[in-house]
């Protein structure tokens, strides 16, 4: 039986190849005008597959550990509570999900291309995140 958090997972992880993908091309080896492109669709990836993540966690939070929480920084702050992660990945999460915010409610080319450096790290991250809910989700429905 699928399970929201299945459903959720499958969807973060397609989202998250697209965004790697993405990542793979480097905008300085194209015309200014294909760069500009390349490097908003990538901040537009970004911006939708951490959408996805935080709405992924909390499926994942209120399936595993019984808690019930609606905004994307509590989201992530259940997380590292539960233990399902490190300060480390804790802050990183809230940097993500601080400039997703930022993208989208306030859009300066300065803070973008700021922002589009760091989306490496982002991938990691959300890479990361999507594995230990991976694991988590298997134990939790492993055999006892």
């Amino acid at each position: 039986m699928e399970t929201k958090l299945t459903r959720k997972l499958n969807v973060l992880e397609a989202a998250l190849a697209n965004f790697r993908a993405a990542m793979t091309l480097e905008p300085t080896q194209f015309s200014e005008l294909v760069a500009d492109n390349i490097k908003s669709g990538q901040i537009q990836k970004f911006e939708f597959t951490v959408e996805l993540l935080w709405k992924t966690v909390q499926v994942f939070l209120f399936e595993i550990d019984g808690v019930d929480v609606v905004t994307p920084k509590s989201v992530a702050k259940e997380f590292v509570e539960a233990g399902h992660c490190d300060y480390e990945t804790y802050e990183l999460f809230i940097q993500a999900i601080t400039d997703r915010n930022q993208l989208s409610h306030i859009y300066r080319q300065e803070m973008a291309e700021t922002i589009r450096r760091r989306l490496p790290d982002y991938v990691s991250l959300i890479e990361q995140i999507s594995s230990t809910i991976s694991a988590a989700k298997g134990a939790a429905l492993a055999p006892r």
